[in-house]
């Protein structure tokens, strides 16, 4: 079984890993991880969502697992949140510190893990079916948290307008627009009466340009990952990104666990939500916490910690959870 495990995430942590070295070694430029990041996250990742949404199979009973990753979302934000200040995070640095906990990289990280935890098993299909539908709410849950703890308050505008700028940030986002879209598809595809193999095996030259370019999302992602893990970010606000990958690594995937017991979700479900949980904090994090006036040093370094200890917390996850 370790054997196993190690072999899922190996090829995760090496691209990973290969991302790191091509920056320290100068062949990936600042600049261009950068531009490779922007491209995963603006089109290719976008892409892979819409596919998958579009394909994927609605009767995979994701309520119930995305009502667990929810809960745990919400109930790791109030903890983070009041934890804050009493473990030494200055006030000033509250919104992202908390940010950086409930925001998992499930998009760079998750889906990956899963995808290869799940070849070859007789789950597969249904595994990632559930794995995406699972998260495509989550993703309108995650930025919404984001920008409404982000966005500075404005006592001076009336409710209507602060409203509208957590609104605004939310449709600008391009995972959003991309689960939206690929929602819109899987009803269109049902209404046709497509079944998901026949719509993936479909000619149609704008859908397998779609899937061709989602297809890098994965390999793109990871190698842009890496490069960001510079030792800079791993040093900065050291003391307050581990504290948060505690909460992130350890006591979120434990949340998580007591919310699927009280849920009664199957196996496989439960499996799904936790391996989201144990997920390092997304990189948009800290994107988010420098556009909006956030601690960006400690969104980064928090982002650059929790990656290299995710290791851990998805093997543990590995071991404790897949099925068969």
């Amino acid at each position: 079984m370790f054997l196993s495990v190690a072999g899922i995430l190996f090829p995760v942590f090496a691209l990973l890993a290969l991302g790191a070295c091509l920056r320290h070694a100068g062949f990936l430029s600042e600049a261009f991880a950068a531009g490779l990041n922007k491209l995963v996250f603006y089109g290719a990742l976008p892409c892979l969502l819409v596919d998958s949404i579009a394909r994927s199979n609605p009767a995979a009973g994701s309520g119930r697992a995305a009502l667990a990753l929810a809960l745990s979302t919400v109930g790791i934000a109030a903890v983070a949140w009041l934890l804050a200040v009493p473990m030494g995070v200055a006030r000033a640095s509250r919104p992202s510190f908390c940010q950086t906990v409930f925001r998992s990289n499930n998009a760079y990280v998750g889906l990956p893990v899963m995808a290869l935890a799940f070849a070859g098993r007789p789950f597969e299909a249904d595994g990632m079916a559930l794995a995406t539908l699972t998260l495509a709410p989550c993703l309108l849950l995650y930025n919404a948290m984001a920008v409404a703890v982000l966005t500075r308050p404005d006592e001076t505008a009336p409710p209507a307008r602060r409203f509208g700028r957590v609104l605004l940030g939310m449709l600008r986002n391009p995972l959003i627009l991309a689960c939206l879209a690929g929602l819109a598809l899987l009803a269109l595809r049902i209404r046709l009466g497509a079944t998901p193999d026949a719509w993936a095996a479909s000619s149609n030259p704008l859908l397998g340009t779609v899937r061709l370019f989602g297809s890098m999302a994965t390999p793109g992602s990871l190698v842009a990952l890496g490069a960001s893990l510079t030792p800079d970010r791993l040093r900065a606000s050291v003391a307050d990104a581990h504290k948060a990958a505690l909460l992130k690594l350890v006591v979120c995937p434990c949340l998580g666990f007591g919310v699927c017991l009280l849920l009664g979700l199957p196996p496989l479900h439960r499996f799904i939500v936790l391996c989201y949980l144990a997920c390092p904090s997304a990189v948009a994090s800290y994107v988010m916490a420098e556009a909006m006036g956030g601690d960006a040093r400690l969104a980064g370094s928090a982002v650059a910690l929790t990656t290299v200890y995710s290791a851990f917390s998805l093997a543990a996850v590995l071991l404790a959870a897949l099925p068969g």
